[in-house]
């Protein structure tokens, strides 16, 4: 039992870290993919010596060419990816599921527990849809208008629109920066809130702070990755501060908040027999 634990343990850990970069890798190749069709839309515009020319004309045109560039990015494949990430969502608290039935006797998923995980996934969408327009629409927009009211030539603008869509050696596009980050919270949220909801319904008094460590790994979580903890110290952790703490962190929200921002990292129930003496002798 101990080693098909381990293996569900290492399990969830390493989809925290992979799904939101198999996310990404594939927002990136949408991105390419569309680009050549989001730049072909400046030809909607008027130039003249191959400089846009300032008129009411261009200035209308702004906000449809914003629109048919979000849907371009946003509709097709985009929503293909999406609905699968949703269902790794769903595998996940499969596997959460899987984790509490081989530690935990008596094991059954309390309703809560696949109401929150709906919610999860709710928010996750809405902020991946939101995320198209700070990231994508409004500096589009902002880049056009700049473009338009000051007679900038074609060639301007598509450098512009590749550094904000593709980046480039220095800087990654700005919506895969944004997806991945939102991918990587809502998920390591999601996964953590549907273990919570468990915890409490199994009235648990012992947890595991398990994850990778990176090179971007906050002290918060070095200090504590492998260790075992009672629960009242875990909710101690919620008055601490640290660079990454989630805003509304609290001795209550810390189990599903953790690290912190793009922190991949567990609080794992575990069942009183499995935690190591020396960890109870220091409770």
């Amino acid at each position: 039992m101990a080693s098909e634990i381990e293996r569900i343990i290492n399990l969830k850990v390493e989809r925290l870290e992979n799904i939101p970069d198999a996310f990404a890798s594939r927002m990136v190749a949408i991105q390419r993919a569309k680009f050549s069709e989001i730049i072909s839309l400046l030809d909607e515009l008027d130039y003249s010596a191959g400089n846009i020319v300032v008129n009411q004309a261009n200035l209308l045109r702004i906000e449809q060419i914003v629109e048919q560039a979000k849907d371009l990015l946003t509709t097709g494949e985009f929503e293909t990816v999406v609905g699968e990430l949703l269902q790794e969502f769903d595998d996940q608290a499969a596997i959460t599921y899987r984790y509490f039935d081989e530690a935990f006797a008596g094991f059954e998923v309390p309703t809560i527990a696949n109401e929150i995980l709906a919610q999860k996934k709710r928010e996750s969408v809405v902020d991946l849809l939101n995320s198209t327009d700070q990231y994508l629409s409004n500096p589009v927009r902002q880049a056009l208008s700049n473009a338009v009211t000051s007679g900038a030539s074609r060639k301007d603008v598509i450098d512009v629109f590749r550094l904000l869509i593709e980046g480039d050696a220095d800087t990654v596009g700005r919506l895969e920066r944004a997806t991945r980050q939102i991918v990587s919270d809502t998920f390591a949220l999601s996964d953590r809130a549907v273990t919570n909801a468990v915890a409490e319904q199994l009235d648990v008094k012992w947890y595991r702070y398990v994850g990778g460590l990176m090179d971007t790994t906050r002290p918060f979580c070095k200090a504590r990755n492998g260790k075992y903890f009672s629960k009242a110290e875990v909710e101690s952790w919620g008055s601490e501060d640290w660079d990454g703490k989630m805003a509304g962190t609290d001795s209550k929200t810390i189990f599903v908040t953790a690290g912190g921002y793009n922190c991949q990292h567990s609080i794992l129930p575990v069942a009183e027999s499995a935690v190591p003496n020396r960890f109870k002798e220091n409770a």
